[in-house]
């Protein structure tokens, strides 16, 4: 029996890459892997940029940053932030501050938050209190485990998994290297060679009570976790597929204490176990890409978005991820009422 048996070829070479920047979508993102279908595709696909700097922002999360901007002006000797001029992140020196300045710092921008309603104006008037504690807690932590080694923080992360069409990106909040393997003419990233570790840091802060009946109101003390969470591990094991970092660290920071994971003390954060969180990132990024070129034939985009909308759930009843403010909730709201 004579069977012409023809090679396969290479599926990506013969496929042509999907256009997703029709839909505003260039790349994932160890966080936005995260949110439920609708939910991305509200803020990635019905939303600009500028509508989401536009979401309402929480004094949790602002209170959160505060604790990181204190631990990057102590420690780093190179942040990652916007050069003005090229409009891109870049590598900067950072003045080393001390522990007084660095809080002084964070706090003076924390108190630029303007709460978006009254419980976000008392949880904001709390952590006025709340973070300088946590920040003095993370100077505990940092100063051992950053010794004497060269800290970055907010590296940029540009992966490309050769399962995907488009790179994954993210900024590390810590990355240590070792000072001996500094290149003599450079002192930046790129200038180095294997990350010594990759540090992912959490907060947590008080949960407002019930009002009491003369209309005060008290917090509960933050609680550290007893193992890591699972979305966590995913960002973390995303960082440390990337850069192969010889450890990787998850540290969670309150004004109590703080608790510290790695691959010492938590199987979770052995290598093979992180690398089964990062293809855990993989699967689902691979089905959101499937999602997304589904209807790439469609050639008018609006009618190409619509159609992706009506495949996905919004799924208000979210506990959190909708809390972007009432008009873009509503505008929410209004599209998927009219599909």
């Amino acid at each position: 029996m004579n069977i012409n048996i023809k090679p396969l070829a290479d599926p990506l070479k013969e496929l042509a890459l999907p256009n997703f920047s029709r839909l505003g979508i260039n790349h994932h993102s160890s966080t936005s892997l995260q949110y439920p279908e609708g939910i991305f595709a509200f803020r990635y696909i019905a939303c600009t940029d500028a509508d989401r700097r536009n979401f309402d922002g929480n004094a949790n999360m602002a209170a959160g940053v505060a604790v990181g901007n204190a631990l990057g002006y102590r420690f780093a000797k190179v942040i990652w932030k916007m050069n003005p001029i090229t409009k891109k992140l870049t590598p900067q020196e950072n003045k080393v501050f001390t522990d007084e300045e660095a809080i002084a710092k964070a706090m003076d921008k924390f108190r630029k938050y303007k709460p978006v309603n009254d419980l976000d104006q008392e949880k904001f008037d709390h952590y006025l209190s709340e973070v300088p504690e946590t920040i003095q807690n993370g100077f505990k932590v940092f100063a051992e485990l950053c010794g004497n080694h060269h800290v970055v923080c907010e590296e940029i992360v540009n992966h490309q998994d050769k399962r995907l069409f488009l790179p994954i990106v993210g900024r590390t909040d810590f990355s240590l290297f070792s000072s001996e393997h500094l290149r003599k003419e450079q002192s930046l990233p790129g200038a180095f060679h294997r990350h010594l570790s990759v540090l992912e840091l959490k907060t947590s802060f008080g949960k407002p009570m019930r009002k009491r009946k003369d209309g005060s109101r008290s917090f509960s003390k933050a609680k550290l976790p007893s193992i890591p969470n699972a979305n966590h591990l995913q960002q973390l094991g995303f960082y440390a597929t990337a850069f192969a970092p010889t450890d990787a660290k998850l540290i969670y920071l309150t004004s109590e204490g703080s608790a510290i994971f790695h691959k010492g003390n938590c199987a979770d954060l052995e290598p093979e176990n992180l690398k089964n969180y990062y293809e855990q990132l993989i699967r689902i990024a691979i089905r959101r890409e499937r999602l997304l070129k589904r209807y790439e034939h469609i050639n008018d985009t609006d009618k190409m978005k619509l159609e992706i909308f009506r495949d996905v759930s919004p799924e208000f009843e979210h506990p959190f991820y909708w809390r972007i403010g009432n008009h873009y909730l509503n505008q929410a709201k209004e599209l998927w009422k009219n599909l």
